[in-house]
């Protein structure tokens, strides 16, 4: 994963003052050679932290079986973590209703996803320019806490400059 992709999930958890104990689920966060969770951030304000992926793989506690079905209970998660995952999913509209179904009441999701950046994988369909996430909250029903595209300071990150979602289930 990217150094920026990490900063900015660590900005966008500070923004929101969460307390320890944490169910959060991390969707698209199976390792391939090295790991694409962000499990170091949560491990510890979290006592659980699931992975959910479409494959299985390194980590993964939720194999999904079907792209916009997450295997677990309606209001389970505290949180919902995503990062470079919706550009690879046909209908992020649909994942994102998914997302939203299995986190808490008054639960989060953050999502990071790219603006920018070259195709990277066999199944690659999206950048999320300005308006990108304000859609998706609007069609999910999210209230909208944070919403910003990082401009990367580092080579690695500079191509894919991250859009940063941070909405809550209302």
């Amino acid at each position: 994963m990217h150094p920026s992709s990490i900063d900015n999930m660590k900005k966008a958890v500070a923004l929101l003052n969460l307390n320890n104990n944490l169910t959060v689920l991390d969707v698209g966060g199976r390792g391939l050679g090295g790991d694409r969770s962000y499990y170091h951030i949560f491990k510890d304000i979290s006592t659980t932290y699931h992975i959910a992926d479409i494959v299985a793989g390194e980590n993964v506690t939720h194999v999904m079986p079907e792209p916009y079905s997450i295997p677990a209970d309606d209001n389970f998660y505290d949180i919902v973590v995503s990062g470079q995952t919706l550009e690879h999913v046909k209908n992020p509209f649909r994942l994102m209703h998914e997302m939203k179904r299995v986190v808490k009441s008054s639960g989060f999701i953050i999502c990071i996803a790219p603006s920018t950046g070259p195709r990277h994988d066999v199944i690659d369909c999206w950048r999320f320019m300005d308006d990108g996430f304000k859609a998706i909250a609007e069609e999910t029903n999210l209230k909208i806490v944070a919403d910003w595209i990082d401009i990367a300071y580092d080579k690695a990150s500079r191509k894919w400059n991250d859009h940063v979602f941070v909405g809550q289930k209302i």
